[in-house]
């Protein structure tokens, strides 16, 4: 069985979800739509530009020649 690279976004998003859960779970008057929304979005883009370096990087494709 060969391997395949790991996805970073969809691990990302996997990690945040679990988290965002475990949060609603353990400490629920804390997790409100003000807290939740911005930091899910801040870390899906964190996680995306991550993604993106790291594929560019496998390429091994200059930035300059995109």
């Amino acid at each position: 069985m060969s391997k395949h690279p790991i996805d970073l976004f969809s691990l990302g998003a996997g990690v945040m979800f679990t988290l965002f859960a475990l949060g609603y779970l353990f400490v629920p008057a804390s997790m409100n739509v003000v807290v939740v929304l911005p930091l899910m979005l801040i870390g899906l883009g964190g996680f995306g530009i991550a993604a993106a370096i790291l594929a560019q990087r496998r390429r091994q494709i200059p930035v300059e020649d995109l």
